[in-house]
Formats: structure tokens, sequence, C-alpha cells
């Protein structure tokens, strides 16, 4: 996974944390480490875990330094060279960031060699050796999110999307809509991404403002896998986004059986909460049976309590109190 940390001159809107230079909300996405490495670990005791950020090692928090040490990751520093043009959207501005990591990727992969790019809001139940057999056969794996092709979503539409292709490339392919939290590709399919990257944001960053345009990674990546032949939905199998905010609520039973919990209402409460058991802990999650019941309980999975909706009033507080300094 990775964190970007963004200038006042950089900084857009993330809507469920705030503005992008805040000290709270760089916080918040360094706090949310913690679980996503420490989980990601233990299930994967034999994978190469690596954290990208344009920040050097010496400015990152203590207990960043510690689960980074302690979960053996390899932690790469790259500067953001694929940020859309200023002011091209009014949200997510670090999200290009993911296609600085497929380039640096390009070179260290084999064609064989499978990676995995994951949210940092996630958390990891179950070991990924059979997602990554999938991908090394497949070549992907991808979450399909299964819009409807009007619907808009960040501003644009599978529609909007079809015409930004049609343009680029002078030749119309139906295109669907691919989450950007969890891409896992092959390496030679990453080294496909990075030579078709800079054809179609050439003509994409070029485009008026007023005109269909691919605002964040999801759509580019949208793009990129109907250009190069990549569809499935894989990850589906593996991943879901679980919405679990007071306003909106998709969790089901059954989803606390995947094996990646993308729980992206949680970064303030029930990942925060998480955070401060590991440390609690000494740095591990301790009992898996006690770690997975709080982590259900806590993050509203599979099911949001009267007690979690309660206490999640009083963490947000805290939360703001306790990070703001």
């Amino acid at each position: 996974t990775w964190f970007y940390k963004e200038s006042d001159a950089e900084a857009s809107y993330y809507p469920q944390v705030g503005g992008g230079s805040s000290r709270f909300l760089h916080s918040i996405y360094m706090k949310i480490q913690v679980p996503f490495y420490t989980t990601f670990r233990h299930y994967n005791p034999n994978a190469r875990l690596l954290f990208f950020s344009n920040l050097e090692r010496s400015a990152l928090p203590y207990y960043l330094i510690d689960v980074l040490d302690r979960c053996d990751v390899e932690m790469v520093t790259i500067p953001y060279t694929c940020r859309p043009p200023k002011g091209w959207f009014n949200a997510w501005m670090n999200q290009y960031y993911l296609y600085d990591i497929f380039l640096a990727m390009g070179s260290r992969m084999a064609a064989n060699d499978t990676l995995l790019v994951c949210d940092a809001d996630c958390l990891c139940r179950k070991p990924l050796d059979d997602l990554f057999e999938s991908v090394r056969s497949q070549g992907s794996a991808l979450y399909d999110r299964y819009h409807k092709r009007d619907a808009v979503v960040n501003g644009n539409s599978i529609e909007d999307m079809e015409r930004v292709y049609e343009g680029c490339y002078g030749e119309h392919r139906e295109i669907s809509y691919y989450g950007g939290e969890f891409i896992a590709l092959r390496g030679d399919v990453v080294k496909k991404v990075n030579e078709e990257f800079p054809i179609l944001t050439a003509y994409n960053f070029a485009l008026p403002l007023d005109a269909p345009r691919l605002h964040e990674e999801a759509h580019t990546m949208s793009t990129l896998a109907a250009r190069i032949g990549i569809r499935n939905n894989l990850a589906n199998d593996y991943v879901k986004r679980m919405y679990t905010s007071p306003n909106y609520n998709n969790v089901e039973e059954g989803d606390e059986n995947l094996a990646v919990w993308h729980v992206l209402s949680e970064k303030k409460t029930g990942l925060y909460r998480l955070y401060r058991l590991i440390m609690r802990n000494g740095g591990g999650m301790g009992d898996e049976a006690i770690f997975w019941r709080k982590a259900g309980a806590w993050c509203g999975i599979p099911k949001t309590t009267l007690r979690k909706k309660l206490t999640d009033i009083w963490y947000r507080q805290l939360v703001k109190h306790n990070l703001a300094k």
C-alpha cells in the first residue's frame, strides 16, 4: 500500500476525513497502516510487503516505523510524477500516485511475478495464495463495481469513460468500472499498463474541464483495462467495499468471510480502535479469535450494533482531539 503526503498547495478533498494537507488527515492515514500491515503479514508470512511514499523514513512517526520493521516491510520513497493538472478534480488528487507505483514496479518485476496494490483502509482476514495463483494464470484480478452505464461515480459514468476511450484510440470498446482500492496484476501486465498510461493521460489531461474526463485512478484503470484486454471480476471473490457509515450500509451476512475487508468508513472509528489495540498488544494481533471478534464489532462486520453507533460518536471526537495535536 502507500501514503502520499500532500502539501498545502496540492491539497484536495477526501470525503471521509476532510482536507488533504491537514495534520489530522495525515495522522489518520498513517495510523491505519498499522492494522493493514499487521494483518496482511500475519496471513501472508512469505509475501514481500512494500510501502510506497513520497516521505523519507526519517519523517515517519514512531508507530509507522515500528510496524514496517516488525512486519518486514520494505519502504520505497518515490516522487509523484503522474499527478493530474492543478484543478483537475475537487477530490482524491493523490490517487494517481498508484501509477507511479506501477512505474516503479515495472523495472522490479519479472513477467510472471504478481503484485497487489491495496488501499490501506483494508484488513486481511485470510491467506491470499489463491488470489496470486489466479493472477499468475489470468494476468490480473480486478474488483468489478457493477455500476449502471449511466450511473455517475466521482463525476464520471461508464458512458463518459467510453467517450474518452473513443476520442483517444479512435474505436469503441465497452468498459467495466473497476475499483481502484484492490488491483492485482502480473508483471507483464504491469508493463502493458505502463506503456499505455502516458498515451491515455496525455489525451485525457489535455481535455477541457467541461468535457467528459477520467477524474481519478479507477476511471483510468478501467479504461486501460479495456485497452489492454484485461476483463474479469476475480477480485470480487476476495474483497468488498463495505460501507458502514450511519447514512449508508451495504454489509451483508457472509461478508465477514471474505479474505479482505475494505472498511473505508472506519478510518476514524473501527480501524483507529484496532490501531490502539495492536499498540497495546505490543505490536501484534494477540489472540486471533479475540482480535477478529473485536474487529467485527468495531468495524460493523457483518452487523452494525447500537453499541457501535454510540461508541463511534465518542471515538470520532476522541480521534479529532488526539490526532489534531
